[in-house]
């Protein structure tokens, strides 16, 4: 039986993979599922349907799908994303930078296996290529066969172009090559010590993908839940400050997650927070994006960085190194 972090138990799977990974059908039909964001406070949702399960040499890799939010892709016991509100996050960690630089035409997207990131960003009109640096290709095999809900068919793009394998060494790769990206999405969730996506949130990793980024360029970043990982959340953002002059949070509250997250977007020379809203507006009618985006928008865009006192004393106060 595994542990979830923060001592939650997950489903205990049988050990059928086949082509695509089908699991037998547990006792009852349904699952249900807890994650715990901090000890003794966690989020269940019930009626779960599991459809796809396998364990591969990295992780638990798990597809569920619930009444509400339809389909849901979870790793070792972490819920990544839902149908239902996977364009909240999606959206808020490529749309903002990406109107704020106007004209990006390269992206690295770290993770983001289930293709959502990737989606976004080639709906920008001057994209011509989206690498996704993915660990784990059953993450992807599953997404592909699951989840064409939240990918919307973007592996299939030519444009896309999906590198299988470690992404700090590919990041470290592109560094020595001098190869660099307009934006940078690190589409994982924050990372636990011991984990495999821990050393791309270290300063080695945030340096490297610094050094991948064109000038001028963006990276967005999970900060992970504020109100209960404050600590982590800190942590990391202090780490983004010694590596970028400027980082920018932003809050939402994402469904799924069933709490408020925090997302970063840093940059050494692109001010995110400062663009203008009327500007942004403009861009996303040029590009044809102020009708089909489902969360963000121009009026938004200012909003997103307004913080609660208590929340902004918290990214304040992550100066210290860490």
């Amino acid at each position: 039986m595994r542990r979830e972090p923060g001592g939650g138990k997950s489903a205990i799977l049988p050990d059928q993979r086949g082509a695509l990974g089908h699991p037998a059908a547990p006792p009852g039909g349904h699952l249900q599922w807890t994650e715990w964001l901090s000890p003794g406070v966690g989020t269940t949702l019930g009626q779960i349907r599991l459809l796809a399960a396998m364990r591969s040499p990295y992780q638990q890799i798990e597809i569920g799908e619930h009444p509400r939010f339809g389909r849901i892709f979870r790793l070792d016991g972490r819920i990544m994303s839902a149908e239902a509100d996977a364009f909240i996050q999606h959206e808020l960690m490529v749309h903002p930078m990406a109107v704020a630089h106007g004209a990006a035409r390269s992206a690295l997207v770290v993770g983001g296996g289930d293709g959502g990131s990737a989606h976004e960003l080639l709906r920008l009109p001057f994209m011509r290529e989206v690498v996704v640096a993915e660990l784990d290709p059953d993450v992807v095999t599953l997404a592909r066969a699951w989840l064409d809900g939240i990918h919307q068919g973007a592996f299939e793009d030519p444009r896309v172009h999906l590198a299988i394998g470690d992404a700090l060494g590919l990041m470290e790769a592109f560094g020595r090559a001098g190869r660099q990206f307009d934006l940078i999405v690190f589409d994982l969730t924050e990372a636990d010590d011991g984990s495999p996506a821990a050393a791309l949130f270290s300063n080695h990793g945030l340096q490297t993908a610094r050094r991948c980024l064109a000038p001028g360029g963006a990276l967005s970043l999970h900060l992970g839940p504020p109100e209960h990982r404050p600590d982590s959340v800190r942590v990391l953002a202090a780490r983004l400050r010694q590596c970028f002059a400027q980082v920018h949070p932003i809050t939402t509250f994402i469904p799924v997650y069933g709490a408020q997250w925090a997302i970063a977007l840093a940059s050494d020379t692109l001010d995110v927070r400062g663009a203008d809203a009327a500007r942004l507006d403009e861009r996303l009618r040029a590009w044809k994006l102020e009708r089909k985006l489902r969360c963000y928008h121009g009026a938004l865009h200012p909003a997103l960085f307004a913080l609660p006192l208590h929340l902004q004393a918290l990214f304040d106060s992550a100066c210290a190194p860490a």
